[in-house]
């Protein structure tokens, strides 16, 4: 698989660090095109402080109402990026459109073709140790250069959580790269920010089962017609429960809209 296969209501929008950032039921969404997303996450690993990015969609948004905790990191993360098309289309219909789905995995790709051209090194945090060493294989074949800072795979336990951020630490990576699955990535971020070294840490899901070749992404048209997410569904029916959160919230949101009229 290569590379390339692989606002409108001012009472809605507030700004922060990263610039226009957007409300739906309360959680922030910034209003980001992917290039805008892979600058800011550039300049941030420049920086000297842990920088979180969290790839939003409607599953995590929804957690967010529901999980005290999801709400407080959506809110402290310094980049919420939409996506899928139903955080865009959540967005219009609470009258902020945003600019353009900025889609976790392609973020990925674009954050790791940039650090191999800018040496700046890269750890990779999670999956299963076979799945983790094919990913790192094939990432350094996608983007020749590529600094590996270190790698651990997700199979450890709560107890050895602050051991993993202290081995990444002292391996200092400009972009750490977790992929634990949601919430447990987004929150294993939130939990050890303080402990990881000035880095920008991002959630990428299921990205390194993608560049290990075990799961293929939808196809292109899919992809564009906002319909990954039932490519996903159908190859994998026991996401049933995750996806039907989807019409759920964006009642909720219609609901909202209405009221507010």
């Amino acid at each position: 698989m290569s590379r390339e296969t692989m606002l409108s209501n001012p009472e809605n929008k507030d700004r922060n660090h990263t610039g226009i950032r957007i409300r739906i039921l309360g959680l922030p969404v910034d209003a980001l095109t992917m290039e805008e997303a892979a600058a800011r996450i550039i300049r941030a690993w420049e920086g000297q402080q842990p920088f979180h990015v969290v790839t939003a969609n409607l599953e995590i948004l929804y957690s967010g109402l529901k999980d005290g905790e999801m709400a407080r990191l959506l809110e402290g993360a310094e980049l919420v990026t939409a996506d899928g098309a139903g955080v865009l289309l959540a967005a219009r219909i609470c009258g902020s459109p945003l600019p353009a789905r900025v889609a976790g995995f392609d973020l990925t790709l674009n954050c790791l073709q940039e650090a191999a051209q800018r040496a700046a090194p890269v750890y990779f945090l999670g999956a299963q140790p076979a799945v983790l060493q094919q990913a790192l294989a094939r990432a350094k074949e996608l983007f020749p250069g590529l600094q590996i800072a270190g790698s651990h795979h997700g199979y450890f336990s709560d107890g050895e959580a602050d051991a993993v951020a202290a081995e990444i630490r002292s391996r200092q990576p400009r972009l750490l790269c977790v992929a634990l699955g949601t919430p447990r990535q987004e929150k294993w971020i939130f939990r050890h920010k303080e402990k990881l070294p000035p880095c920008v840490a991002i959630g990428v899901g299921g990205s390194f089962d993608v560049l290990a070749g075990r799961v293929r992404r939808a196809p292109r048209w899919m992809q564009q017609a906002g319909l990954e997410w039932l490519y996903r569904l159908l190859r994998q029916p026991s996401r049933l429960r995750r996806v039907s959160v989807i019409p759920i919230f964006l009642l909720m949101v219609l609901w909202q809209r209405l009221r507010g009229k």
